[in-house]
């Protein structure tokens, strides 16, 4: 019976344990609001090695417009899960909060949002 027990714990360990070590993914948007055309940073951490990245926002009426593959082709994490990437707010983004999207190749999967605020005239 003790044995049961142990290695009844012994597995609970053994599956468990990643689940609760690693932690969800996250990201940062730098500024968290702007006007269309503000540069934004977007910064990753959490996620998978070597993952590939798609940024996505959601503008009006269901819209939506990658983001940070201005000078890229496509945005890959580091070793370590982290990514950083720069990306204008789309110049058609009207004013408002919009759902900004961040889908890794490997399921990772994060939604943040950015407030976008009347141009500057």
């Amino acid at each position: 019976m003790q044995k049961l027990i142990l290695f009844s714990v012994f597995l609970l360990f053994v599956f468990i344990t990643p689940i609760l070590c690693f932690a969800q993914p996250t990201v940062t948007i730098t500024p968290a609001s702007g006007a269309p055309a503000t540069v934004i940073s977007i910064d990753g951490k959490g996620f998978q090695p070597q993952e590939e990245i798609e940024i996505i926002i959601t503008l009006e009426e269901g819209e939506k417009v990658g983001l940070g593959t201005e000078k890229v082709d496509v945005i890959v994490t580091n070793n370590e899960g982290v990514f950083s990437v720069k990306s204008g707010i789309p110049v058609n983004a009207k004013p408002g909060m919009h759902k900004i999207e961040i889908r890794g190749s490997k399921g990772s999967l994060v939604e943040t949002k950015v407030e976008v605020t009347p141009a500057k005239k």
